[in-house]
Order: C-alpha cells, then sequence, then structure tokens
C-alpha cells in the first residue's frame, strides 16, 4: 500500500482551511441590496359612506395575513378527524321537517364546497355530538350579516332549533344599545353612552379600530343602566338566563359593575383598569329564571363590545346585524383585538349573510367580480382568525326592483352570486345559494303577494313570516348534511 507523503499531506490540510476561511469571508461580501418598504405601524381610518364598498373608484388594498394551516398540517389534521371513535348521541330531538340528507333534499338546498370544508362541517358535527359528556363548555355560532337579519330574524329560528337538540339557553351577543328592537330581548339603555360601529357611517373621534367581533362598541362616560327583558313573543329557550358576561374593551382608569335581578342576587364588581386593544370579559351566574335584568355601569370611559346572556354549555348562537354592509369590513377590524374576541369561546361555525346592499350599486360583470374577490379575501381572514371553524356563506337573496314597473330582480344579482359563491369555495367555505332556494329570479315579487305575506312590498326585505320560513329552509339544510354525517358514522361503526 502507497501512503502520502508527510508534506504534502500538511500542504492539502493548510489549502483546505484556507479555503472554509475564504468560503466564510465571501458570504459576508454584499453582493446585491434588497429594498424593503415597510407600511407606517399605525391604523388609517376613512370615513365612507356606506355604499363605498361597491364603487370602482375606492383604491382596493390586499390585506396580507398569514396562512393558517400548511398543507401537511391539514392533511394531518383530516386524518385524525377520520380516524376518530364517534359514539352518536340518540333520542335527540328534532323537527318534523328534519327528515332529508343531501341526497334527497334537492339540489338547491344544498351547501356548496370542497370535501376540506364539508370536513370542516362534519368537525362541527362531532363537537356537537359530545355536548354533554365531560362538562364540555359551549358551542357557539356567529350570524353576521346585513339588515335582513335584524330583530334576531333567522338567526333566532335556527337558534330555537338547534338549542332544543344540542341544549344551551339564551339569546347570545347583543350591543350595549340596540339601535333595532329585536324578537328575543327587550331592552333600554341610559346614560351618557355613544355607539361606535365600523360599518355605516364610520366616527373616526373613537380613534381606533378595536370593535370587537360585532363590529361595534359602545362607550360609557360616567355612568350608564341597562335593562333588559326577555322578549315575550320570544321563543322559549331564548328566556332562560343562567350566565350574563360583559365585554370590555378599553377600561383606562377602571370602573364598577352592579348587576341584579329579581331572582339574582345583587353583585358588584371592579372592573380592572385596561388600555386601548385589550379585551376581556366579567361574568356572573344567574339562576336560570325568568327575570329582568339590570346592568348599572360606573367608570370615566368604559368601552362595552358586547353583552352575552345564555348557559355555559349547549349551542350559542349569536345574531350580529350590520346595516347597510356588504360584508367586507372584517379585515379592517383590528386583527389582534377581534382574535382575541373570537379564540374567546369555542366558535364551531361562522355564517356570512351579505351580498344584498351591493346589488344597486353593481351595474356590470366587472364590479361584481372585484367584489366577489373582496368577499372571498374576508372568508379567507376569518379563517385565518379561526381555522378550525366552518365557515357558511349565505347569498343574497332575490330582489325586486320597486321603481322598475317591470319589477324584475337586479341584472347583475346573478353575477354577484356566481362571484360570492366562486370565492367561498376558493377560500375554504361552504356556500348556501338563498335565492335558488326561493325558486330563483323574480321570486321575491311572488313572495311579497303570497298569503300570508312573506316579503316587504320594497322587494328586498322578508316580513317576519318570510324570516322565519328562510330560517326553516336554513335549518333543514343544516340538518340534512347532519343526518348523512351520522348515517356515514354508523355505516362505519358496523
Amino acid at each position: 500500500m502507497k501512503f502520502h507523503e508527510p508534506g504534502i499531506t500538511v500542504f492539502f490540510l493548510l489549502v483546505l482551511v484556507s479555503t472554509f476561511y475564504l468560503a466564510t469571508w465571501a458570504e459576508n461580501i454584499p453582493i446585491f441590496s434588497e429594498g424593503h418598504t415597510e407600511l407606517p405601524n399605525k391604523n388609517v381610518e376613512v370615513d365612507l359612506p356606506s355604499w363605498a364598498d361597491f364603487t370602482l373608484d375606492m383604491q382596493e388594498v390586499d390585506v396580507e395575513i398569514e396562512e393558517y394551516l400548511e398543507e401537511e398540517e391539514e392533511e394531518e389534521e383530516r386524518s385524525m378527524v377520520e380516524t376518530r371513535t364517534i359514539n352518536l348521541r340518540h333520542n335527540l330531538w328534532s323537527p318534523e321537517f328534519d327528515t332529508c340528507t343531501i341526497e334527497n333534499i334537492g339540489k338547491s338546498m344544498r351547501f356548496q364546497g370542497t370535501d376540506e370544508a364539508v370536513a370542516r362541517l362534519h368537525n362541527l358535527f362531532i363537537n356537537l355530538n359530545e355536548i354533554g359528556r365531560d362538562e364540555r363548555e359551549a358551542i357557539h355560532v356567529f350570524h353576521f350579516g346585513d339588515s335582513q337579519i335584524e330583530c334576531d330574524r333567522i338567526t333566532g329560528r335556527i337558534r330555537s332549533s338547534w338549542q332544543k337538540t344540542w341544549g344551551g339557553s339564551g339569546p347570545g351577543l347583543i350591543p350595549a344599545t340596540q339601535p333595532v328592537p329585536s324578537l328575543s330581548v327587550r331592552q333600554e339603555t341610559e346614560g351618557n353612552v355613544t355607539r361606535f360601529t365600523r360599518f355605516g357611517k364610520v366616527d373616526t373621534t373613537l380613534g381606533h379600530t378595536c370593535y370587537g367581533g360585532m363590529a361595534a362598541l359602545a362607550v360609557i362616560k360616567d355612568s350608564a343602566r341597562i335593562i333588559l327583558k326577555a322578549h315575550p313573543m320570544g321563543f322559549h329557550k331564548n328566556k332562560i338566563w343562567e350566565e350574563v358576561e360583559i365585554l370590555f374593551g378599553a377600561v383606562p382608569m377602571g370602573g364598577t359593575l352592579k348587576i341584579y335581578g329579581q331572582a339574582t342576587d345583587t353583585t358588584i364588581t371592579n372592573i380592572p383598569p385596561s388600555s386601548e386593544g385589550k379585551h376581556f370579559t366579567l361574568k356572573t351566574m344567574l339562576k336560570g329564571e325568568l327575570e329582568d335584568l339590570e346592568i348599572c355601569i360606573e367608570g370615566y370611559h368604559v368601552e362595552i363590545t358586547g353583552i352575552r346572556i345564555g348557559s355555559p354549555d349547549g349551542v350559542q348562537v349569536h345574531n350580529i346585524p350590520m346595516r347597510g354592509s356588504s360584508g367586507t369590513l372584517f379585515s379592517r377590524l383590528h386583527k389582534k383585538h377581534f382574535k382575541a374576541y373570537m379564540q374567546n369561546w369555542d366558535v364551531g361555525m361562522v355564517i356570512l349573510q351579505y351580498g344584498g346592499n351591493a346589488a344597486p350599486y353593481i351595474s356590470d360583470s366587472t364590479l361584481a367580480e372585484r367584489y366577489g374577490k373582496r368577499f372571498g379575501r374576508q372568508v379567507k381572514y376569518i379563517r385565518s382568525v379561526l381555522p378550525e371553524a366552518a365557515v357558511l356563506v349565505i347569498g343574497p337573496s332575490d330582489m325586486g326592483q320597486t321603481l322598475d314597473s317591470t319589477k324584475l330582480s337586479y341584472p347583475m344579482l346573478g353575477n354577484i352570486r356566481t362571484a360570492m359563491r366562486d370565492a367561498t369555495i376558493k377560500e375554504g367555505g361552504l356556500f348556501w345559494d338563498l335565492s335558488d332556494v326561493m325558486g330563483g329570479p323574480g321570486t321575491m315579487e311572488a313572495w311579497a303577494s303570497a298569503q300570508p305575506q312573506l316579503a316587504a312590498p320594497d322587494l328586498v326585505h322578508f316580513t317576519p313570516k318570510g324570516a322565519r320560513k328562510i330560517g326553516q329552509e336554513l335549518d333543514r339544510a343544516f340538518r340534512a348534511e347532519y343526518r348523512t354525517w351520522v348515517d356515514e358514522i354508523r355505516e362505519n361503526n358496523k
């Protein structure tokens, strides 16, 4: 065997060490410089008219959001759901119309979406099935929408039905000051209270965008008294209040919270000081009996971002109407604050019911596509905040033009529905086409002429009876998905 000479070996090692040194030095030499432009680290408020969401001349701003699930994580999550052992609950209450699966309910009634979106809905079903076991906390459903859902319309119907099946009680979230009467709670607010909203005409004197999940808050100066009474015509479950939770934003100097009712002993709690952008809650247990509540708040400056009345378990369904909104405001809320607000609870599903306010201002297919893309970004945004929740988008209803003697649907309504559907499905949401459920274009006039009347003369809004019918149809579609899932689980358990 032939060996190297010692001198050659030393020379080779010197060359090798020198090479490593030069390579390290070369890495520190700037080959080129990349320019970076950073946006100013502050919130920018723009006072826009309520219809500005739909106009062409408004500059679009893409909001960069972090991806909520990597592809590998999504595959792992789906695999975990599929292999999970599920023991179905039996003898659950169901309405008389709950007889269909997605195979026989009719194509127009089905939720449309990808397998991944349906899997998130099935995950909600799994969690609903676990209610009542191991002291599981309540599952929350947020129903955001425009004026079609004001007064607890549509929402109240599905809340009552779902609470009968899976438990829970109470009307859920309500604002500290109610601008529109509700069919679930009668409410009076006294004192120095100012309401701020992120929809409609925005009052920029608030100075921040930490509105919370209702996109609205009330600022109390000095003191206020809020009187809450269960609506006598409301659903039975709405009248059972087991707890009240007050949601706070900025309270720079702290304050005092006093709650009392006919059945509940008076409780007095100190409100701790908190700065702008903070979110916290104070909860008081109630007797679960029919009673009026009085909530008294004192403090130099107290922000109330909501009041939740309900139960600690079962299902909590929140009705959050935003008059005049097209549903493109969520990404304008302070994300960290909105995330803290929503993640305060176990949110199983978010329902978005918008599109009607866009129809009068969209005159061509380009505008419809633009609105659809902007709306799709809201679905993506919400999914980034609540990655495990199912997102269901309810498209706009049919809408007639009363100023037009033909009373036909708005010409671009079909394009708007298509754009919303495509964007929703692309971003991982489910879509329910309300116009198709009603019967297609032109049916709003038929609903307005029906006996009993199901739509208002403006050919835009539903009457209370019409809203209850829509709520029932939504419940029917939801339960068809649930019944299909139950059948699949039973088949797999054989």
